[in-house]
């Protein structure tokens, strides 16, 4: 069959860095292509230039078999449409304004409200979705939004829709019912460019696996047959060790005791756990849970309404960030983003935030950030050009070990990480795992994991507490750790009473 998108020996150069090497890819209609690589090998950059954001400084694009020069109407114009990994919503429309935004219908000189709604309402019936055409964005779950910025592709007669992280926020349930959609597309001649870290997600969704790595393709066929390990390797160019080191061995010293602690505002109800010197804990359970609320309230970030918190055997009040991380505890954040990194702000600078007290008397001293910015770098395979690189163009991965940095120049003992690896690609994932062991030998560290990532918990957790309505259910651990048994307490098909810590 031939290709609907063709490219042919493409290059980019970015400030005179070479990022994509003479790449071929071909693109058959009606089919679901999945593209995976390693923060920084290109995906993005490919994508873009397919949907005509960026122009390739040598190759070609073929759509449809004839040689295109693209932008993003002409695109557009095609049938080519990109759903970026941030997405291009305008939170203060309504839904029916956000996909018809620059295509409005008209009758005579006036908009044609009504005529917007049920072409909206007609669209979304064809992906048997119950969304509020008059609702604003901003009302929309994660979710919603991203079916919206489906429904926003397909109402312009898409040919190739090009999807970028399109699972990173939804749940297990959202992202089958992505997945349906997905192949209703193919069946209606649409092809689709699946792009994820979640390489269970891709093995599950895509006929045709393209893998980039450093710049160059160097893999295109069928993923029938490769196993999610194969993937990886092929992303990384080398055998993976085992992803999860060994376990490590806890001392019996207890440096974290909650009791019975509620929060104010009812999202967390009677919790009550112990940590141990050299633990790795896991936390799971469903969106909703409590999980992330609980960390917050330890953290200082959420108010604790009732309770008790014991930190090294001393009774501790925790009512700021800047308690929690003077008594040893830090938090990483679910959204690095937004609130574990200052995107416009250096690296080095990154690293240091929550400690200049240590760098200043009346003058930060900038070489001696840099130093131990440079320790970090070297200790925690942070690539960056320079340290004075801004933190927001790092790849996800080094972004996140540059949190970590930031975490562990505060001289803290207890780490609380709320969904660590969240895109991150699987060599950043194997780095943080190996960090934190290699801060429990050193340091003597202690770790809280908030994870959804089911083989996470399991294989790096020494045990792991099930969350559900906002109460601690359950502790899993030994033979017990699998996914069965967490996901019947996480959605409470098997209740073994209240559990005490």
């Amino acid at each position: 069959m031939r290709a609907i998108l063709s490219a042919r020996n493409v290059c980019m150069d970015f400030s005179n860095v070479r990022v994509l090497h003479n790449v071929d890819v071909d693109f058959e209609p009606a089919k679901i292509y999945g593209v995976v690589g390693e923060n920084g090998a290109g995906k993005s950059t490919l994508m873009r230039i397919l949907s005509g954001f960026l122009q390739p400084v040598e190759g070609e694009i073929y759509f449809e078999n004839s040689k295109v020069v693209l932008n993003p109407l002409k695109a557009k114009a095609l049938g080519i449409i990109l759903i970026p990994q941030e997405l291009n919503l305008v939170e203060s429309l309504r839904v029916y304004e956000n996909i018809f935004l620059g295509d409005e219908m008209t009758r005579g000189f006036f908009l044609s409200k009504r005529q917007m709604i049920e072409e909206t309402k007609r669209l979304m019936a064809q992906l048997d979705l119950s969304i509020d055409p008059t609702s604003y964005v901003s009302q929309l779950s994660p979710a919603q939004k991203q079916m919206v910025e489906i429904i926003k592709a397909i109402s312009k007669k898409v040919k190739v829709l090009i999807m970028d992280e399109p699972t990173s926020s939804l749940t297990d349930e959202e992202v089958l019912k992505l997945f349906q959609i997905v192949r209703n597309m193919k069946q209606k001649g649409i092809t689709v460019i699946f792009i994820s870290h979640r390489l269970k997600e891709v093995r599950q969704i895509a006929e045709e696996l393209i893998v980039l790595r450093d710049g160059r393709k160097v893999y295109q066929g069928e993923i029938q047959g490769l196993s999610e390990k194969q993937i990886a390797e092929l992303m990384v160019g080398r055998k993976l060790d085992e992803m999860f080191p060994e376990k490590p061995m806890p001392s019996a010293e207890i440096v974290l005791q909650v009791r019975n602690l509620s929060t104010v505002d009812g999202t967390v109800e009677e919790a009550s756990f112990e940590l141990y010197r050299g633990e790795i804990l896991g936390f799971y359970g469903l969106v909703g849970s409590g999980r992330t609320e609980l960390m917050e309230a330890l953290a200082g970030i959420r108010k604790i309404k009732s309770g008790e918190v014991y930190l090294f055997g001393k009774k501790v009040q925790i009512e700021r960030p800047q308690d929690a991380k003077k008594l040893g505890l830090v938090y990483l954040p679910e959204d690095r983003k937004n609130a574990g990194i200052i995107p416009i702000l250096e690296a080095f600078k990154n690293t240091t935030l929550m400690s200049l007290e240590k760098f200043s008397k009346f003058l930060v001293r900038v070489r001696r950030e840099i130093d131990v910015f440079k320790n970090y770098e070297g200790r925690f395979e942070i690539k960056v050009r320079t340290p004075w690189q801004m933190v927001g163009t790092l790849s996800g991965g080094n972004q996140q070990k540059v949190v970590i940095s930031k975490l562990v120049e505060t001289g803290a003992k207890i780490f609380l990480f709320d969904e660590p690896t969240r895109g991150v690609d699987v060599n950043a994932r194997h780095q943080i795992y190996q960090i934190m062991h290699q801060m429990i030998k050193e340091l003597g560290c202690s770790f809280v994991v908030v994870s959804s990532d089911l083989p996470e918990v399991i294989g790096l957790c020494n045990r792991v507490l099930v969350m559900r309505n906002g109460r601690i259910v359950a502790e899993v651990k030994g033979e017990d750790l699998n996914e069965k048994e967490l996901i019947y307490h996480a959605t409470g098909v098997k209740e073994v009473g209240a559990y005490q810590a």
